[in-house]
């Protein structure tokens, strides 16, 4: 079917070039929301190939509207074709600016930004500035800051792109012989904010319209998804199942199901199941038409006048636009044998276009994924100035990646990276905190770079290990380090060399047990014990002590003993008490000295004998005298012991009837503990997981 064309003057004019003297033989390409314009022109020209060079990356206007309207862009690339007697072809190929974006590649970290922000530093990193360049426009709902957001072996242009993508954002050019502008947007209504095209609907029946209009026009449906689930997960809030949908009471009934969404909360979740749904159904209904317009554009409006169904008398939306056009005329003055009839094409300008009704929702479909990493990294732990260990409640720390060229090494290198733990419970667990200065193994939930996970450690030259490889290698070893500034340390090692094994334990400081019931200790040959300073030891209850072999104790100070009751001692054959001063015995009773054989006792020379043959003395037995006083028995009490600081207690454990309690509750929104309720009802298993 051919269609009316427009017969305007095509032009093109270079930048800082003096003579336009590119004349414009035919040109194509399609411009679409959200999406890059490649305008394909073949030019003839006089110029030799050697100046056309210089042409490469300048700004070019492309004009083919009736008071000038046309296509702004850059030079991309060029291509020599034929040489006339006069004339050489030349394809050259204009594209926004943004198009160079594709050649520039990073791998770096944005935190605590909205994507409008992070596009706009990629933009003003490549020349291009909000209000000369770029245009931000937003709708009633903006989107909440990215708190961290990277960019992994993506191009700039990739990026920005797929940022666009997620939110649900969308892009157009507008274009003017000055330059191009890039608007930004994310509400239909932003569409709105500049004058409908008003087109006439004039079908091809052999009349040629009289100015502009629309000669073919007809509407598409397609089977689209209805209806979109999506979950989450965060871990700040693991008891609460994050999910939100979003139906379009369409049949038949197909669900897109979405893990994860990247949301945290319902009315996140709920914005973010609307912005899939209605990329899903973008296209659902799509026009398409042929017009001589030359002035549609992607991301404009069309108001369609004069169709046969009135339904389609109303606004659209044109979200993408392919230019076509052919002017041999500009041949015919030089040199009419480059003419080619392989342009399939008649003379003049026309086009094709595709749109929406003006009341849906445009969102770009997910054309650009994030660059997923299929491994493991290494990055190095890091903290403010003078920390050596840095961590939230949740022992979470930060990393610098070592591809990461920022300048900074601080705490604010990345967001905070969860530590995996070999146990990790309710209030119990294991937890060992990679510290300021450690090279940690990272990973990526979902190969997304931007959810890192800790899963370990390594060694470097500036962190070897604590004992010299491979000479220590039977050294199974756990040392710590005292902070801040310290060299001292806590050990736990196992040595397992055959006829050497040990287990060793290094206290840098103190070291506490506490036994809630039973210890036993059981030595297969010899136990060396050797304290500094002092030994108290409290017993609650009885001691019972048996030695087999001899007992030797030498004490170097005095020696204190307080029996509340009675105290016995029994020896087998002699018992020797010698004092280098004085030996004193008081009773406030009786003092029995129980000799089977003889009793002697001597002082200053003089003895005294008591013997089954009667009691003897060296002297006679004199009356009076003066009894010595002894030394009073005053024993020191041994000194108290104070009590472990005792580690919090466990939480109770919900069982699994509570924690269904609990998930349903904060689905359906209840306003109060959904838990006393059930235990109210008898609902509720009141013992907890034991039950």
């Amino acid at each position: 079917m051919s269609h009316p064309v427009s017969s305007t003057k095509i032009t093109l004019s270079v930048k800082g070039e003096q003579e336009n003297n590119l004349l414009v033989l035919s040109f194509h390409g399609e411009e679409a929301i959200s999406r890059l314009y490649e305008i394909t022109i073949e030019v003839v020209t006089e110029r030799q190939p050697r100046e056309f060079e210089q042409l490469l990356h300048k700004e070019a206007f492309l004009s083919f509207g009736e008071d000038g309207e046309g296509l702004h862009g850059h030079i991309y690339s060029i291509k020599k074709g034929r040489t006339g007697t006069r004339l050489t072809s030349y394809t050259l190929v204009l594209t926004p600016y943004l198009f160079y974006l594709k050649h520039a590649s990073h791998r770096r970290i944005f935190q605590n930004q909205t994507t409008t922000q992070i596009i706009s530093q990629v933009l003003k990193e490549n020349g291009m500035f909000s209000g000369l360049h770029v245009e931000f426009k937003t709708g009633a709902l903006p989107m909440a800051e990215r708190e961290y957001c990277v960019q992994y072996d993506e191009t700039d242009l990739h990026f920005i792109q797929r940022l666009c993508e997620e939110d649900g954002r969308w892009f157009y050019f507008e274009h003017a012989p000055e330059g191009h502008r890039m608007i930004f947007g994310d509400d239909e209504i932003l569409f709105h904010k500049k004058p409908a095209l008003v087109l006439p609907h004039v079908p091809v029946n052999g009349m040629v319209p009289e100015g502009p209009a629309i000669n073919d026009f007809g509407l598409r449906v397609i089977a689209r998804t209805s209806d979109v689930v999506s979950r989450d997960y965060d871990f700040q809030q693991s008891h609460v199942q994050l999910e939100a949908a979003k139906d379009s009471s369409l049949a038949p009934h197909m669900q897109d199901y979405v893990y994860p969404g990247n949301f945290t909360d319902e009315s996140g979740g709920r914005e973010r199941v609307k912005r899939l749904l209605e990329r899903h159904r973008t296209d659902y209904q799509l026009a398409q038409g042929a017009t001589n317009q030359p002035l549609l554009r992607s991301g404009s409006v069309l108001q369609v006048e004069g169709h046969s169904d009135p339904d389609w008398n109303t606004l659209w939306v044109l979200v993408s636009v392919k230019h076509e056009a052919y002017q041999p005329q500009v041949l015919e003055e030089f040199n009419a044998s480059m003419l080619d009839e392989s342009h399939g094409i008649a003379q003049g300008y026309r086009n094709t276009f595709a749109a929406i009704p003006e009341k849906i929702q445009f969102r770009p479909s997910l054309r650009h994924g994030i660059s997923k990493i299929h491994g493991s990294h290494t990055a190095k732990v890091t903290g403010p100035a003078g920390e050596e260990i840095y961590c939230d409640k949740y022992g979470r720390v930060r990393v610098k990646f070592h591809w990461d060229r920022a300048e900074q090494n601080d705490e604010t290198t990345s967001c905070w990276v969860r530590v995996s733990s070999s146990w990790a419970g309710q209030g119990y667990g294991a937890v060992t905190i990679p510290r300021v200065g450690m090279e940690a193994i990272i990973t990526f939930l979902e190969g997304d770079p931007a959810k890192p996970m800790i899963t370990g450690c390594v060694t470097n030259n500036q962190n070897p290990t604590p004992y010299p490889l491979p000479e220590h290698k039977t050294k199974s070893v756990f040392r710590s380090r005292s902070t801040l500034a310290s060299t001292g340390y806590n050990e736990l090692h196992l040595e397992d060399k055959s006829g050497k094994e040990l287990i060793y334990l290094r206290a840098q400081r103190d070291m506490e047990q506490n036994i809630q019931n039973d210890s036993r200790i059981e030595v297969g040959n010899e136990r060396l014990e050797t304290i500094t300073g002092k030994s108290t030891s409290v017993l609650k209850a009885a001691e019972d002590r048996t030695t087999t072999g001899e007992r030797s104790v030498q004490l170097l100070a005095g020696d204190n003993l307080n029996v509340a009751t009675s105290s016995h001692t029994k020896v087998g054959q002699v018992l020797v008490v010698e004092a280098g001063t004085e030996i004193h015995l008081k009773s406030s009773g009786n003092v029995v000295i129980d000799a089977g054989i003889s009793l002697s006792i001597k002082a200053g020379g003089v003895h005294f004998v008591v013997s089954a043959a009667g009691i003897y003395s060296s002297v006679p037995i004199l009356l009076g005298g003066a009894p010595v006083p002894g030394t009073p028995a005053s024993p020191l009490t041994p000194g108290a012991v104070a009590a472990l600081i005792a580690p919090p207690d466990l939480p109770p454990v919900m069982s699994y009837a509570q924690q269904a309690i609990l998930i349903r509750s904060n689905v359906f929104g209840d306003d109060v503990c959904p838990l006393c309720e059930a235990c109210r009802e008898g609902l509720c298993m009141l013992e907890g997981a034991t039950a």
